[in-house]
This record gives structure tokens, sequence and C-alpha cells, in this order.
């Protein structure tokens, strides 16, 4: 008797050949190789062995990580067990043990996720921009303007319409400049947004 396991580390499951000489069974005409990876299901042909001169094969693909218990039965409903199995457990029925093949320690290949990564858009600080503080970057985030891009590129006339929707408190502030200094923040011109920045009041 004999298991020979052909291990694909790489994949999520192995092959495995199991083998049984002639002499093992009294003549037999067939052999089942019956266990938990086919439900022990007796009536299924797709479960008997293979003879190949001296010897019957069966060659089965079992998922790595698990342990299979499995015994053989013959045409004279004879039940055995095979010599080279890894382990034997006892089974269901008292004073019988069943075979097992263990696959357990071949680490089993996780699959990718198929999701894609949803990165975030990237905020600018708004708080850079004369006349915005925390309240109405928060605001202007809120309402899908959270770049110093999507700043400069807002007109004048909606960013008034935004302050007023927001409340009396915010009516009050003029974002006239904002887009020409988000413009130069978007631009990386941090000198000129200062000097502009100095002749402001309140972003005015």
């Amino acid at each position: 008797m004999a298991l020979v396991k052909q291990i694909q580390e790489a994949n999520s499951h192995s092959w495995v050949t199991f083998t049984i000489e002639n002499h093992i069974v009294t003549n037999p005409s067939e052999i089942l190789l019956l266990g938990d990876f086919n439900n022990w299901q007796r009536d299924n042909s797709a479960h008997q062995m293979k003879k190949e001169g001296d010897v019957y094969k069966k060659r089965i693909k079992l998922e790595n990580g698990k342990r299979y218990e499995f015994r053989y039965l013959s045409n004279n409903h004879e039940w055995f067990n095979d010599t080279a199995a890894d382990d034997y457990v006892p089974s269901p029925y008292e004073g019988i043990q069943n075979c097992v093949v263990d696959l357990s320690s071949i680490a089993v290949k996780k699959k990718k996720s198929t999701k894609k990564s949803t990165k975030k858009a990237k905020k600018d600080d708004l708080k850079k921009i004369e006349g915005i503080g925390p309240k109405i970057a928060g605001i202007l985030t809120e309402k899908g303007i959270s770049t110093f891009k999507k700043l400069s590129e807002a007109s004048v006339t909606v960013l008034e319409s935004i302050l007023k929707e927001a409340g009396p408190r915010y009516a009050m502030h003029k974002p006239g400049s904002w887009p020409q200094q988000a413009q130069l923040a978007y631009e990386g011109k941090w000198e000129e947004l200062d000097e502009l920045q100095e002749l402001l009041d309140g972003g005015r």
C-alpha cells in the first residue's frame, strides 16, 4: 500500500494517489475508495479504483489544510485500512478505526481580493486661504470643494450661495478672492499668495 502526495503549495489543492496491491484483498474485482472527500457514498462508480497490473490505484484532488478520513471497500463487502495512512482515528463503529490522509500542515493559499482599493481623494488645507476658517473649510468640503484646484474653479456666486445656505453667520463672509488665492496655492506660488493676503482684509 502507498499514499503518494503531489503537494501543490502554490495552489489550494494537492493530488493524492492511493495504491493497493492485489494480494491485500481476497479475490477482489472492484475496490472503492470511500471517505470524507466523497461522503462515503458506495453507489458512485467514480469512487472505484482502477486496476493497473498487480495494483489498484486512485488519484484524487484534495483541498490543502485539512485531514480526511477514509477506508477501502471491496466487492466482497470487506472493509480494510491502508497500512501507509498518515494516521488512524476511531470510527463511529466500536473497535474500528478509519485511516487518515493529512494535508493539514500545507498552508492554504488565500484568494486575492478582487475588490479594488478605493483611495480617498487627497484634501488640501483650505484654511491657508485668507478668510476661510475651520468651520467654512468643513462646509466647503461637504459641498465637494476640498482642494485648492476645486476652489480655484468655483465661481464667486456659487461660493456665496454655499455660505448663505449655511446661515447668517457665514453669509457675511466675502469669498471674492478665494478662487484667486486657491489658484496660487494650487500652483505652489506661496510667496505670491503671501503678498496677496497682506493686501486682503478677511479674504476681501
